[in-house]
């Protein structure tokens, strides 16, 4: 299984080019970090269609995963999205980040994100949620084979990044993917450090705190 993982630019919303390049690579899932599609949101505004994006996915094979703002009936979301051939689900962030304004702009999610693919159970959360270890039992007991944790997560506070990436890895005997975004949106500055982390808790491939960059992992 070839995984592509996208660090990139909070304020880069393009992904066309990286799509291609999984394509080209020939890779079976390219992964982005939380609000891939739009950069982090501190306020309400209007966001693209659910059906926009997967028109636009719809030219290409691999599998995707990305963050996107959705708006639900019952409010906007911050979402994680996995889509491949047609076929599409979504996991919605539980826990809402007070310091980046996430509950006055999005409704909480409540279940966890556990999503049947071609590749097995996969586990997911979103950034803030990494704080919470009853997250990734549940997805564990579950049958989660790999927990991939998209996220937007400031330089500032990026040891504790690095370090619960480990930690539930370890806990959980699982396979940890953190996918982290780079770069200043004048709020916040984003710390990087994507990373791959196997059950016993070894880091098997990590990005720099300032690069964009992709990582291809054999899985």
């Amino acid at each position: 299984m070839r995984i592509v993982i996208v660090q990139k630019d909070i304020n880069e919303t393009d992904l066309t080019p990286y799509l291609e390049y999984a394509e080209t690579r020939k890779a079976d899932l390219i992964c982005f970090g939380e609000l891939g599609i739009s950069g982090a949101l501190y306020k309400s505004r209007p966001v693209e269609s659910l059906d926009a994006v997967l028109s636009r996915f719809a030219a290409y094979d691999v599998a995707i995963m990305t963050g996107m703002p959705y708006q639900a009936d019952d409010g906007l979301r911050n979402s994680y999205l996995y889509y491949h051939r047609g076929e599409h689900c979504f996991y919605h962030k539980i826990n809402l980040f007070p310091g980046m304004n996430e509950p006055a702009v999005y409704r909480p999610g409540s279940e966890p994100g556990l999503w049947n693919t071609q590749f097995g159970k996969l586990g997911v959360s979103i950034c803030y949620d990494i704080r919470f270890p009853e997250i990734y039992s549940t997805l564990k007991t579950r049958g989660a084979i790999k927990i991939f944790v998209p996220a937007a997560f400031p330089l500032v506070r990026i040891d504790d990044w690095r370090r619960l990436l480990i930690e539930r890895a370890t806990e959980n005997n699982v396979m940890m993917i953190g996918i982290n975004a780079v770069g200043d949106d004048g709020t916040n500055v984003f710390g990087g450090n994507s990373m791959v982390v196997d059950a016993g808790g070894a880091v098997i491939a990590e990005a720099d705190r300032q690069s964009p960059c992709v990582l291809e992992v054999e899985l």
